[in-house]
């Protein structure tokens, strides 16, 4: 009864101590497993710190890959060309070098806007002619530019619009603003090159521009992320947690980018915190109290130093890291003091002025500049450091002075930089020579092609004056040969019936003297026949015109062909219109045109077996057609048929001036006339002449 008694007395102790310890280790559990929580969150926010300093800096890098473009546009010569005078040799020509620049430099558009702001040459030019109707004049890049600065500007995405920002630079000439030249670069282009983090978004005035899924894109920032939360850790620091539109609680990390006023944001899945914290509240339930209370301590302790280890990696990992950047930077970087004294300088700035470190430390900034009046506003602007009215230089075009005493041409920049009281200074520096030995080249090879441009200019106008010279020989040898042709017989046949007139009156038989007389006179009216030819070729075009029905000119010269007709038995196919067709000629000349395309007509039907002609006369649209179709032979060569003197008939039958004529006679009534060849056999002459709608009085 006394052993119960002492074991029910221990078992009593022994209850409370166990409910003590129980709740010790509940307690030490909870605390472990809360502890391990925010050591993961702290592993989180340090990764997304990594990573949102990667994403800030490859957008900073993708800007920069860009920045220069404008910058080049308006240094092109023949872009000052077309804005002092636009032509369209020289609006093709700009468009062209707009054109392979976009395609080399991986940008979405590059054009240039005059003055106004209106665009005058354009990259895109082949598939968007409409661009050239909307004016810029009020778009942020070009005000920019009109005030002198090398503009930003970040449209925001609207329906199917993606978003894009615009670069731009103004164009000088004379020292007055000439234009402005603007690269635009659409968003979508940055996302194939931001690093690959598992999600991230970059947005503007709270608008999604960019994310990592495209479902995020142009959505408001309210809508993908909801519920903003803060939790503090047990360092003392907090983290904020937000839901996705799925549910999905995430840890947000931002930064603002204060000269784009873009927001980074990249998101961490908080699962992994939450099962670390859980798994560590197993574990300190599964041990005993003893245990449990050393391992806690063990534990605790270890996590102490472990966290103070992580925090110094991190610190020099971030250390060696903005080293390397700064170090591998393809370009030149120096830092200034308050008084534009330098006190670093990268690898690639000491490559490009030729100097150790130790040479230049403490140097003023402007014993690297040349020393030429054109850098004197420069090298002031760098001996007033610090001044209140500092304005910050960008891309500024200068030459600088390496240690040898050489110079190379560069684009200087200077912005400051916030650390503590005292202000620094960052220098960039960019090495230009190979573009200037570009544009150099350039010129060259535009004042070769210029050159050679003119020189086959040249050549091909006295190709040309040989041509037409050569032209204008062959006419007069055809003329010449078929007058000489035509006017011998009838020539020959007067001398022949003179010698007899002069024997008959020295026989002194005057009877049949008249009979030669009449001889004579019918052989010389048909050589004036041949030459009235010539002067109907020479006609000019008469001072003033009337109104003309063409119907009723139509009508007498049918008349005057009835008897051709029916001696040739022609079978002559015309609907006479009801309706009268006006047009601006002369009664005369019309006549003249239509009695020479039947008599062609009828010439070219006299052979044949059923001889047809059709006529139609109609009005369509603004002009007034006449057709004649006949089933001829067709036309051997209808490229060559309204040349002077070119005929297919017969020599004697013509002069081969008579469509010549027809041809000029209709281009002086501002017409115009056209022969082919019809597929079932035959020729068709069109005449059209432009109509007078008013009826006269």
């Amino acid at each position: 009864m006394q052993v119960d008694a002492i074991e029910m007395s221990k078992s009593s102790r022994f209850v409370p101590l166990l409910l003590v310890v129980v709740m010790l280790s509940l307690a030490g559990t909870w605390q472990l497993g809360q502890y391990a929580r925010d050591w993961s969150m702290r592993q989180l926010k340090t990764e997304g710190e990594d990573r949102l300093l990667d994403t800030v800096s490859e957008i900073r890098l993708l800007l920069a890959r860009f920045r220069y473009l404008p910058f080049l546009i308006s240094q092109n010569k023949d872009v000052h060309t077309l804005l002092k005078a636009q032509t369209p040799n020289q609006v093709e020509t700009v468009s062209r070098f707009l054109e392979q620049t976009n395609l080399v430099a991986g940008s979405t558009a590059q054009f240039v806007l005059n003055r106004e702001g209106w665009p005058v040459a354009f990259s895109n030019w082949r598939e968007q002619q409409d661009f050239y109707q909307v004016s810029h004049s009020a778009s942020p890049y070009f005000q920019q530019a009109l005030k002198g600065d090398q503009g930003l500007y970040i449209a925001i995405p609207e329906g199917p619009f993606r978003g894009a920002f615009y670069l731009s630079a103004p164009v000088y000439a004379a020292g007055n603003f000439a234009g402005a030249a603007t690269v635009r670069v659409d968003l979508s282009q940055l996302r194939p090159d931001l690093p690959q983090v598992r999600d991230y978004l970059l947005s503007l005035q709270d608008k999604i521009l960019l994310a990592s899924q495209t479902k995020w894109q142009q959505r408001p920032m309210a809508e993908v992320l909801k519920a903003a939360q803060v939790q503090q850790l047990s360092d003392g620091s907090t983290v904020e947690l937000r839901y996705l539109p799925d549910g999905q609680r995430v840890l947000s990390q931002s930064v603002l980018l204060d000269d784009l006023g873009w927001r980074v944001t990249v998101l961490s899945d908080i699962s992994t915190a939450q099962r670390v914290g859980r798994t560590a509240v197993l574990y300190g339930l599964g041990g005993s109290v003893a245990l449990l209370l050393l391992l806690l301590y063990l534990r605790e302790r270890h996590l102490k130093n472990l966290s103070r280890q992580e925090t110094r990696q991190a610190l020099e990992r971030n250390a060696r890291q903005q080293r390397r950047i700064i170090n591998t930077t393809q370009v030149g970087m120096i830092t200034l003091d308050a008084q534009g004294r330098i006190t670093f300088i990268n690898p690639m700035a000491r490559q490009q002025f030729g100097a150790e470190m130790s040479q230049l430390l403490q140097q003023p900034i402007t014993a690297l500049i040349a020393d030429q009046p054109e850098q004197q506003s420069l090298r002031a602007a760098l001996v007033s450091l610090p001044s209140a009215s500092f304005t910050p230089i960008t891309a500024l075009e200068s030459v600088a002075l390496r240690q040898d005493g050489r110079t190379f041409p560069m684009l200087f920049s200077l912005k400051p930089m916030e650390q503590g009281v005292n202000a620094t200074y960052l220098v960039t520096v960019i090495d230009i020579t190979p573009r200037k030995r570009a544009e150099k080249a350039l010129q060259r090879a535009n004042d070769q092609l210029e050159h050679k441009v003119k020189e086959r200019t040249r050549a091909l106008e006295e190709a040309q004056s040989e041509l037409v010279q050569a032209e204008k020989m062959a006419a007069l040898g055809r003329m010449s040969s078929a007058l000489v042709h035509e006017l011998n017989q009838p020539l020959t046949a007067l001398r022949t019936y003179i010698a007899i007139s002069r024997a008959l009156i020295a026989r002194e038989e005057t009877v049949q003297l008249g009979q030669n007389l009449d001889l004579i006179d019918d052989l010389t009216g048909r050589m004036a026949q041949m030459t009235r030819q010539l002067k109907t070729f020479a006609f000019k075009k008469p001072e003033q015109l009337i109104t003309l029905d063409l119907v009723t000119a139509l009508d007498p010269v049918l008349q005057l062909f009835a008897e051709t007709f029916r001696q040739q038995q022609i079978d002559v196919v015309y609907e006479r219109p009801t309706e009268p067709i006006y047009v601006a000629a002369d009664n005369a000349r019309i006549e003249q045109v239509l009695t020479n395309l039947i008599t062609n007509a009828c010439d070219a039907v006299a052979e044949v077996a059923a001889p047809r002609l059709v006529l139609t006369l109609t009005a369509d649209s603004d002009m007034g057609r006449f057709s004649l179709q006949d089933n001829g032979c067709g036309l051997a060569d209808p490229s060559q048929l309204f040349e002077p003197f070119y005929t297919t008939k017969k020599m004697g039958e013509g002069l081969g001036l008579g469509l010549s004529i027809v041809r000029t006679i209709v281009r002086d009534l501002d017409g115009t006339i056209q022969a082919s060849n019809r597929p079932e056999g035959g020729a068709c002459f069109t005449l059209l002449l432009p109509l007078i709608k008013e009826r006269p009085e």
